[in-house]
Formats: structure tokens, C-alpha cells, sequence
């Protein structure tokens, strides 16, 4: 089966949406008022598969730009890992898949982890990226800073890093001494599929911000040589991951020092793919708002970049709130670009920028 992000997939769906339409106008049955019939039949129902396909085929270049469903399973919900994640118990086990060089020399090494999530049977896939220095002598007995990047919401971890192009970005600035070594990890945000969990701990049901703040962590210091929580890990991400990451940064601000937060936005929500994440409660909700959260407690030391771009109708107007709020406060960044809409394309020139950025801090 093609990929329901593939190329050949989109150029199949176009072709075949002409050849339908095509063959829906010249139809001809020749005879009675039976073929007749047949024919009227004939070509109500190709207009009716053309309609159908033209859809399919406008969905899938949206999905493609967008990255809203990475595989089939996704687009149909479907899932090994459907066990309910709740609290209690100890953090979950690791074990990690030896990955290939990424394509082009000095691009660093791409791996998998899979982490058991405490309390659950569940175990999920998450990306671990390790630069080419990882494996050189002279770090043999270096621990690395982390970056955590959290993909969007119903997006794959794969896919944010290969549209952000990250393994080739995050090496060039490394090669150039702009940004010190450091490993990336790329965590699923949908834990509990098909459910949008806003990286809450919904209590009584997913610990989604546990998963993201204790799960990874302690999976991936104990299989790579990185440094623990705290000063030299900082969080990143795209849409609903730019929304976690500012979450987990504000929520957590002993464990990550600094955040970006691409196209994000910053108020809790809940709607028909959250179920009730709050249970009705005011003060759950307040607390899972980093807007909320920025205003009653600041930034607590930390740091955030806020990268939103003026025509980005999902991301500005939920960014200028906090952005106001935060008035001169020198920890609290932004890099709005004018022109260009909610999509990986637009965003990703500015993980360069953001890279340097963290670097300030340490990475």
C-alpha cells in the first residue's frame, strides 16, 4: 500500500479524479429507454466517485503541507498502543533500535526508543537524534545537553523532523560553532489515540504531561550519555507542541530552562477530540494554561521564545495575549515573521534561529 503521505499517492489520486470526471462527461449507452437509464446511473455515479476523489485529493495535499495524519493508522485511529495511561507505578523501561546515519554525511544518527509509560502496559516509539560528535572520542565522557521537541497534534514525531529538516539544521549550526553539541528527543504527544490529551494529566486518565516531563526523561537518561533535567534541557515545539512546550516549560521550570514555541498558542482548550480534560474544574484548567500560568508566576527563571507569524490565523491572535502580558519582561522573546500561514514551510527557517537561541542558555 502507498504512504498516505507519498508523492505517488497524490499523483494517483489526481489522475484518477480527471479520469473520472472525463469519463462521467463522455458516457454514452446507445439503445431503448433502458439504456438510457443506465447510462443516467452510469454517470450520476462517476460524478458522484469524481466528487469523492476530488476531496480525497484536496485532503491529501492539505494533510501534506499540514501534517495533520502521518500513516493510515493514524487517519483511521488506529493503534497498538490503545491501553489507557494512568498514574501510579514506577517510571517505565526503555530499550532503544540502533538507527541508520541520516542522509548526508556529518548529519548525526536518527534512533528509536521505545518507552514504557508508568503505570501502563503501553509502549511508545520516540525519536532520539544524537549528533555526529555523540560518537567521537573526545566526547566519550560527555554529557549532552537536551532538546525535547514535541510534534503537532495528531502529527508523528517522524514527521516534524523530517519537515523541520532537523538532523541537517541542528549539525550545520553545530559544525559552524554556533550551537554546542547536544541530543534531540522527539516524543509522541498523542498517548491515549485517538484522544487529543493537551499534554495534561487528566485525572483519573492519561498522565500526558508526566509521560513528557518524567517518562521520556528517565528513558533517556539512563541510555545515553546526557545530562539530567534541569539547566541544560530545554523544550521546543510546533502547534499544539508549541503549546506543550511552553506548558511543560512554565509548569516545570526546574527541569527545563528554556522553551520555543513554534505557532503555538497558549490557553487551555477542550472540545470534541479532548473529551473533558478538566472535569469541569476552573482552577485544573487555569493550571494547564501557560497564558495562566506566565501570568501568576512568571517564567520562574526560565526562558521562552515565542516565534508566531502576523498571518498565521490559528497561532497570532493566541500569541499577542501573552505576548502583552509579558510587556518588557527580557525572558520572554519573539521572532514574528509578517507574511505566511499555520505550516511547516513557513515555520521551519526559524529553527535556525531558535537553535542559536537556546544556545544562549546553554542549550
Amino acid at each position: 500500500m502507498l504512504d498516505l503521505t507519498s508523492q505517488p499517492l497524490l499523483v494517483l489520486s489526481v489522475l484518477l479524479t480527471g479520469a473520472t470526471a472525463v469519463t462521467a462527461v463522455v458516457v454514452r449507452f446507445r439503445g431503448g429507454p433502458d439504456r438510457r437509464a443506465a447510462e443516467l446511473a452510469a454517470r450520476g455515479g462517476l460524478v458522484v466517485a469524481a466528487q469523492v476523489l476530488a476531496v480525497f485529493t484536496v485532503f491529501l495535499v492539505v494533510n501534506n503541507q499540514y501534517g495533520f495524519y502521518d500513516t493510515w493508522a493514524d487517519l483511521l485511529g488506529q493503534t497498538s498502543q490503545a491501553a489507557p495511561i494512568v498514574a501510579g507505578g514506577a517510571s517505565g523501561t526503555a530499550h532503544f533500535v540502533q538507527g541508520p546515519r541520516l542522509g548526508g554525511h556529518g548529519s548525526g544518527t536518527r534512533h528509536v526508543m521505545t518507552v514504557g509509560v508508568a503505570g501502563s502496559r503501553s509502549r511508545l516509539d520516540t525519536l532520539v537524534w544524537l549528533p555526529p560528535q555523540y560518537s567521537e572520542h573526545r566526547y566519550a565522557a560527555t554529557r549532552f545537553p537536551v532538546v525535547m521537541f514535541l510534534p503537532g497534534q495528531p502529527s508523528a514525531p517522524k514527521r516534524v523532523f523530517q519537515q523541520y529538516d532537523f538532523g541537517a539544521v541542528a549539525s550545520r549550526a553545530i559544525a559552524a560553532g554556533s550551537v554546542k553539541p547536544f541530543v534531540a528527543v522527539f516524543p509522541p504527544l498523542m498517548i491515549d489515540p485517538p484522544r487529543d490529551t493537551e499534554c495534561t494529566d487528566v485525572p483519573g486518565g492519561p498522565q500526558a504531561l508526566s509521560w513528557l516531563t518524567k517518562d521520556v526523561p528517565s528513558a533517556l537518561t539512563r541510555h545515553f550519555r546526557v545530562s539530567p533535567p534541569g539547566s541544560e534541557w530545554s523544550v521546543m515545539g510546533w502547534s499544539t507542541g508549541g503549546f506543550c512546550a511552553a506548558k511543560v516549560l512554565l509548569s516545570r521550570p526546574t527541569e527545563f530552562h528554556a522553551g520555543v514555541s513554534f505557532g503555538g498558542y497558549f490557553d487551555a482548550i477542550t472540545d470534541d477530540t479532548t473529551g473533558d480534560l478538566f472535569h469541569g474544574s476552573r482552577t485544573a484548567r487555569e493550571q494547564n494554561s501557560p497564558q495562566w500560568l506566565y501570568g501568576r508566576h512568571g517564567l520562574g527563571g526560565a526562558r521562552l521564545l515565542v516565534v508566531v507569524g502576523k498571518q498565521d490565523r490559528e497561532a497570532w491572535s493566541a500569541s499577542t495575549p501573552l505576548l502583552a502580558l509579558g510587556g518588557s519582561d527580557q525572558n520572554l522573546s519573539r521572532i514574528t515573521f509578517p507574511q505566511g500561514g499555520h505550516n511547516y514551510k513557513n515555520y521551519r527557517a526559524y529553527l535556525l534561529p531558535a537553535l542559536r537561541w537556546l544556545n544562549q542558555s546553554g542549550i
